[in-house]
């Protein structure tokens, strides 16, 4: 049996909101509505605040519990692209009488979603109250039913609706309208949203923002400040960091990056300029403290681990690196976001740090066009983890990290290999969201032992682009990163590679070039390239900027071998699955 909603009911794209409603013109909710029960997620989907959507989860389910501004029909879905099909989705209403009604669907095509045969999203709960009607319901992971949504750790396009009545049954369910609709990027397992944060009792804040900053009305800008760190006459923890961002902003401010800055002194306090081609040579600041990109919100540290001020060795001086998309090069945006640090001296057992890894950002990192699934390979090598790690006592246990590439990015996966083994992957993302880029905090600590290497994956599509795409700091350009947080901490912070194309002659900035040139539609010089990617050596970086000791000999070219054993994800628990 169908739903017969309009085809549009679910034709969903993020950012597009139509003309706005009447409901639209209220000020928009800044209080979210109390749920029934304490949930560790919280998301307002929409901008008005009139859709809040709750959830939690287990090892096997998730419950959900929206919150809408409306006594009409409330429509909810997973999608991997925000579009009307493929998706999973339920519509609910409390009528008159107090019933509720609640159906799972899924969506085909560009006609009416259709009640699944199965009925995999069992209702919990559906009342009417002060702020609207609430729905609250669960599924498990993995249904087994090839209509419903594989839930999984990559980013899941939230795709919502509402209507102002209740209509007679499921068969007449009258459009919503254009403005009562939407879709929002989330990572429902691996990236907490907490609910309202309360610091604890001993804890001190302090912020790292711009003042008034006047974004330059061009695509991309990458500005840098200096803070000093609060001096105290003892040992704290970072144990939160959350973004600052200045209302209106957020569609231009891209990513923060918080670095150490060994060799800033006072002379440079509050010093804001161009991270790149203005940057004082004393500013080279590149031990990075924090990461943040667009779409995150706050991150806490576990409660084992904060991140270590004010001793020896410690940051005195950071550096915060924003990067301004402003791909319209619209003029007069006034910026004063920022990070703010939450610390306390209540120590925690670990101190913490972060290993970027994954390419090394320049032009040797080279995306031919045309290309739906291109890989984009960069290793962290066992030489450089056994640098790190000192002993094969040592090792380092994972607990969140963050993965970011640019617009052509759609897959991104950080390979962990042991020996001749492929283990679990450390993080992946099979539905990579360009503006929804957060902390993935691991539902289980990972070790990284002595002898490991690390392999990061990204698959960029490139169908859009007729001509190839290096790797840079721009929007337009690419990176492959993934930022690994662990404890205890090491002394590497960097475990970066490039391939260099030696197939083509000894200079690599040379052969990107005459690759650039190359007909990208011949097949055979895709068959080419191909071959050269094979057979590549790869240039390896393996240092810690803030302890030069660190970088003797660790900058090697050779490449790297492929594990034999490839991991293989457990099979699926449903019936007849192998």
């Amino acid at each position: 049996m169908a739903c017969k909603v309009s085809y549009l009911l679910f034709l969903l794209v993020a950012k597009c909101f139509g003309k706005l409603s009447p409901e639209d013109n209220v000020p928009a909710t800044t209080t979210e509505p109390t749920p029934t029960e304490r949930f560790g997620n919280v998301w307002k989907l929409d901008v008005q605040g009139n859709y809040w959507l709750f959830w939690k989860t287990n090892a096997t389910h998730v419950i959900f519990e929206t919150h809408v501004k409306t006594k009409g029909y409330v429509g909810f879905g997973l999608s991997s692209n925000g579009k009307m099909f493929p998706s999973d989705v339920v519509i609910g209403w409390v009528d008159s009488n107090g019933t509720t009604h609640f159906k799972d669907c899924h969506t085909e095509g560009h006609y009416a979603p259709i009640i699944d045969a199965s009925q995999d999203w069992f209702l919990l709960l559906g009342k009417e109250d002060n702020f609207g009607t609430v729905l609250k319901f669960t599924r498990k992971l993995d249904t087994c039913d090839d209509k419903d949504y594989l839930i999984t750790e990559s980013t899941v396009k939230v795709i919502y609706s509402y209507h102002p009545d209740d209509p007679a049954s499921f068969s007449s369910l009258p459009w919503h309208g254009a403005e009562r609709r939407g879709a929002k990027s989330l990572m429902l397992l691996t990236s907490v949203k907490a609910n309202e944060y309360i610091p604890p009792s001993d804890a001190e804040q302090f912020d790292m923002l711009y003042h008034n900053f006047h974004v330059p009305a061009k695509k991309t800008t990458y500005q840098c400040k200096i803070f000093k760190v609060p001096q105290k006459n003892q040992k704290y923890h970072m144990i939160r960091y959350e973004p600052i961002i200045s209302p209106g902003n957020e569609d231009y401010v891209h990513h923060i990056v918080v670095s150490n800055c060994p060799h800033a002194t006072d002379a440079d306090k509050d010093e804001v300029f161009e991270c790149y081609g203005h940057r004082p040579k004393h500013l080279e600041c590149n031990d990075i403290v924090i990461a943040w990109a667009v779409g995150g919100v706050a991150f806490d540290f576990p409660s084992n681990a904060g991140f270590s001020f004010n001793t020896p060795g410690d940051p005195q001086y950071l550096l915060m690196e924003t990067h301004f998309n402003n791909p319209t090069m619209k003029s007069g945006i006034i910026d004063s976001s920022g990070i703010r640090i939450t610390a306390t001296h209540k120590l925690r057992q670990y101190d913490s740090g972060v290993l970027q890894t994954g390419a090394i950002v320049n032009k040797l990192q080279f995306i031919p066009p045309h290309e739906k699934n291109f890989l984009s390979r960069h290793s962290c090598s066992k030489q450089c983890i056994e640098k790190a790690l000192v002993t094969q006592q040592n090792s380092m246990k994972v607990f969140a990290t963050l993965l970011h590439s640019h617009l052509l990015g759609s897959k991104l996966i950080a390979h962990h290999i042991r020996g001749d083994v492929e283990l679990e992957p450390l993080a992946q993302d099979l539905s990579y969201d360009f503006d929804y880029q957060d902390a993935r905090v691991l539902s289980k600590e990972r070790e990284i032992k002595y002898g490991d290497s690390l392999t990061i994956d990204c698959v960029y599509d490139s169908t859009g682009r007729t001509q190839p795409t290096l790797g840079g700091l721009s929007t337009a350009e690419e990176m492959c990163l993934a930022f690994i947080y662990y404890y205890p901490k090491a002394e590497i912070s960097n475990c970066q590679s490039l391939p260099v194309y030696d197939q083509l002659g000894s200079n690599p900035g040379h052969n990107v070039d005459m690759m650039y040139s190359w007909n990208w539609q011949n097949q055979d010089v895709k068959a080419k390239f191909q071959d050269i990617m094979n057979k590549t050596n790869v240039y390896h970086i393996c240092n810690s900027p803030t302890h030069p000791d660190s970088t003797n000999h660790q900058q090697n070219i050779y490449r790297v071998p492929e594990p034999r054993t490839k991991y293989t994800p457990p099979p699926r628990q449903c019936p007849g699955s192998q």
